[in-house]
């Protein structure tokens, strides 16, 4: 099996289960199991959890974010190349699929009776932008420095911090109360399918040159 065959593959399946469950969150206002899981994580209660999670997700979130892909670029440009670098800034475009999305899907955040609203957004909650933004730019930035860096323990401890923060990013949106568990999978999900697709351009665009 081919390499273009596989991101197909990938992407179509992806893809797939992203429309699946976003037509579900379309009609249901929250998945089974998203009350239970956003309680359980915001019965950790303590100020400094709820300080550092707030400070990730202001970090991940409105103009910070446009700080941080333009960082992440000018990074990406010094330390690998060009085509990287636009990469990164055509990534954080991509959010706007996401607007959109949040738009069609229609699904309201959680209510302040159902769990403690510890951040105040507007908006509709699926898909989480938050999670969205972390599995593209900081998923190329995994994908760059998997391909790029040479020592392999410096790479699996950069590979290791960059997942268990898009990991962190979603979980700060549940324990502050304006995502469901869901809303951040439905992030996941979508943003990965695009990431898929950056990345076989990737490839692809390296394989000619």
């Amino acid at each position: 099996m081919g390499e273009n065959t596989k991101f197909k593959l990938i992407i179509g399946f992806l893809a797939i289960l992203a429309l699946i469950v976003s037509i579900y969150a379309r009609f249901t206002p929250r998945f089974p199991g998203d009350l239970y899981l956003t309680l359980h994580l915001q019965s950790f209660d303590n100020h400094f959890l709820l300080s550092f999670m707030d400070c990730v997700s202001f970090i991940f979130g409105g103009w910070s974010s446009v700080l941080v892909v333009v960082i992440i670029g000018i990074l990406v440009w010094w330390r690998i190349g060009r085509l990287e670098a636009i990469m990164i800034p055509v990534g954080g475009l991509l959010t706007l699929v996401n607007t959109l999305l949040k738009l069609v899907v229609s699904r309201p955040r959680p209510s302040a009776n159902l769990v403690h609203i510890l951040s105040r957004e507007q908006g509709n909650g699926f898909p989480s932008g938050h999670a969205f933004f972390a599995i593209v730019i900081l998923g190329l930035l995994a994908y760059f420095a998997f391909i790029n860096l040479k020592n392999r323990a410096i790479r699996v401890v950069v590979l290791a911090g960059l997942i268990a923060l898009i990991l962190l990013i979603g979980t700060s949106r549940v324990y502050l109360g304006v995502h469901w568990p869901s809303d951040v999978i439905g992030g996941y999900l979508i943003g990965g399918v695009l990431l898929t697709a950056l990345i076989w351009f990737h490839q692809t665009r390296k394989a000619y040159h």
